[in-house]
């Protein structure tokens, strides 16, 4: 099961695409036109494909969001989270990103990777030569994200951002 999470909409059906083509070089006008017929007349263009995305949420043990976009081939994995309930001391929220393939079990492997967040910052220089993986395995009730060292690493201690996320919205 490929994650099947928004349709690309807006295509251009083949009539449709076929009109906005023009007349045939054959019976092209003699003269070309002017600037502002052009205007009139071009085409409208098809609007740019859709960004597939989906959003999942955590409530238990500690609210947590998180966020899959689909980058080409690879997937960007945002996560928000907050600390494990802990009176004074509660940990801060902690906020990572990463980015990574998805294989043919549903799993995105994803490594931490460079980002200005809302609650964090993460440089290159901070990451290291060995950036953590969080996996995430999508399914149709939502996702389960296991962190290898990234909450361990670069947020406060109590952060967890592993278990079970569940949809917010239903895919089409």
């Amino acid at each position: 099961m490929r994650l099947n999470l928004i349709p690309a909409s807006g295509a251009l059906t083949l009539a449709a695409a076929l009109m906005a083509c023009g007349p045939a070089p054959a019976e092209a006008p003699a003269a070309a036109p002017k600037a502002e017929d052009t205007a009139a007349t071009a085409p409208a263009t098809a609007p740019a494909a859709a960004e597939r995305s989906a959003d999942f949420r955590r409530t238990d043990p500690a609210q947590a969001d998180l966020k899959l976009i689909e980058e080409g081939a690879e997937w960007r994995v945002l996560i928000r989270a907050g600390g494990l309930p802990n009176g004074g001391a509660t940990a801060a929220d902690c906020e990572l990103q990463a980015r990574g393939a998805q294989d043919r079990d549903d799993v995105i492997h994803a490594r931490l990777i460079p980002f200005e967040g809302e609650v964090n910052e993460l440089t290159a220089a901070d990451i290291g030569a060995d950036a953590p993986v969080v996996t995430v395995r999508v399914g149709p009730e939502g996702a389960f994200v296991e962190d290898s060292t990234a909450a361990n690493r670069f947020c406060g201690m109590g952060s967890d951002i592993s278990g079970f996320y569940s949809r917010t919205q239903t895919p089409d």
